[in-house]
């Protein structure tokens, strides 16, 4: 009765808004699902409980600064904020609605996720958080209760209450606690001057609590927590989460350093890191979503993976190699082979020729069929690949690479014409390692195609060297099409 009492008197004191449903509440306020009736679209909107003690003068100036740098980022990943102001005694911020629950929520249902389902969603976070970053900006409260994971698997960072621009300085203990200390970074506990890497280490440790079901840290205070995390060693998860693949567990133990300086450098190169873990993709094929030819060409190519590629032992020899730190790739002399996947000749020829002019061979081949032969029996250092493609789309062909161990380290890049949230969590999900606008402009081509190149130990000719395209042909299935193509113009 009393938050029925709460939320007829917020919606009378404003009108602009319809309430249409209840999404949350807690001992510091309540968040409705509400109709904007100007913006025309259903809205979150986030109200704190009246207190006579606030300061409503510098509450209204926090809310200004959050919606200020929350409007600055452009990105999937990260919940956009539209407005803020008093009603009556609510204070408010009016966000976007993304229909999913939060993360904290999930582990508590779940306890544990597997590694292959936590890697996508820990990829989305730090590239969330990348886009963050890039703007100077500081979240400095990134914890599972501020992820929410919509239907499609998309997680969305929210709450910019903490963020701080410019890599402020001036945190003090007094200060920390207005984080929260079970995933605070070593740095921030003492109150030092804090850098993204800070940002890092949370998402490390939200990393850990999805594997481990639960934080590595838990202090008789807040105080106690935070110091944990400066001086007490991590419980070693490989104990909590057998079969921890070595890589993953590698990952964690860089991103979770107690000195910043030994942590990844930024966001992205976490992503990278995980996107070549290798941890396989993150579910089967969704029923349902499949032809049902397209579903036995799936069950033929599985067979062949399974009786032809790989020989009998290799399939029943689970992965015992030791844990081991993250090193540098060993230097490969030769140019990278870049598999180019597409059903339109031209495009097909464009990005191989694109590709080629960056120091890069290819093989081109137009179907999923020739893509998956291709890959399984060359030598192939990356995919690139057209996510529309018939029988099998790229999405399809990903997963089964990463499903077999002799492709599941080959990198994969999709191409979608209309990339947007959803894609690309079931891209990530698919195990690639990044879905790209098509056409894609050539300079983020280059960059992303050498970026994961270089973490497989090749090295970028000088500008202009450019490489030939791969002499031997391309299965004679790719050179009938491609004559057929030809004949046609």
């Amino acid at each position: 009765m009393k938050l029925e009492s709460f939320r007829r008197r917020f919606f009378e004191l404003l009108p602009r808004y319809e309430w249409t449903g209840t999404l949350g509440h807690g001992g510091i306020g309540v968040v409705f699902k509400a109709f904007d009736r100007e913006l025309e679209e259903t809205v979150a909107i986030k109200v704190l409980s009246p207190n006579l003690g606030r300061d409503e003068n510098a509450l209204l100036a926090r809310f200004k600064r959050e919606v200020a740098l929350n409007r600055k980022i452009k990105h999937p990943n990260v919940a956009r904020m539209y407005d803020y102001g008093i009603a009556g005694d609510y204070p408010y911020i009016t966000m976007e609605l993304v229909d999913g629950v939060d993360l904290w929520t999930m582990i508590g249902h779940r306890q544990r996720f597997l590694a292959s389902e936590a890697v996508p969603i820990v990829r989305q976070i730090a590239r969330g958080t990348s886009a963050i970053h890039r703007l100077k900006i500081l979240h400095r409260d990134l914890k599972s209760q501020n992820v929410i994971i919509d239907r499609q698997g998309a997680a969305v960072i929210l709450d910019f209450g903490l963020a701080r621009g410019s890599w402020e300085p001036g945190l003090t203990m007094a200060s920390v606690l207005l984080g929260t200390p079970q995933y605070m970074s070593p740095e921030q506990a003492l109150g030092e001057e804090l850098d993204e890497r800070a940002d890092l280490y949370s998402i490390g440790i939200i990393a850990w609590e999805m594997l481990a079901g639960r934080t590595p840290f838990q202090g008789e205070s807040p105080v106690a927590t935070a110091m944990k995390h400066v001086h007490d060693p991590f419980p070693d998860i490989r104990e909590l989460v057998p079969g921890l693949p070595a890589d993953l567990y590698a990952v964690l133990s860089r991103v979770l350093a107690r000195k910043r300086e030994d942590r990844f450098a930024s966001a992205l190169e976490l992503d990278d890191a995980l996107a070549l873990c290798g941890t396989g993709p993150a579910a089967p094929l969704s029923e349902g979503r499949l032809l049902p030819e397209t579903e036995a060409f799936l069950r033929e190519v599985e067979v062949a993976i399974d009786s032809i590629i790989l020989p009998r032992d290799s399939r029943s020899t689970q992965r015992t190699e030791a844990p081991r730190t993250i090193v540098a790739p060993r230097p490969r002399r030769r140019p990278p082979v870049v598999l180019v996947v597409d059903e339109e000749v031209r495009d097909l020829l464009k990005l191989a020729t694109a590709l080629c002019m960056t120091g890069c061979r290819t093989l081109e081949v137009t179907s999923a069929e020739e893509a998956l032969e291709t890959a399984l029996s060359r030598q192939v250092d990356l995919v690139l690949m057209d996510s529309r493609l018939s029988r099998l789309d790229g999405f399809d062909v990903a997963r089964i690479l990463k499903s077999s161990p002799r492709t599941a380290l080959l990198p994969v890049l999709l191409l979608a014409s209309r990339p947007d949230r959803a894609l690309l969590a079931f891209a990530l999900q698919s195990g690639a390692a990044d879905l790209l606008p098509k056409p894609v402009p050539q300079a983020l081509l280059e960059e992303r195609t050498w970026e994961l190149l270089r973490l497989r130990g090749f090295t970028r000719p000088a500008e202009g060297g450019g490489a030939p395209r791969e002499k031997t042909p391309p299965p004679r299935s790719a050179t009938r099409q491609r004559e057929r193509s030809k004949s046609r113009h």
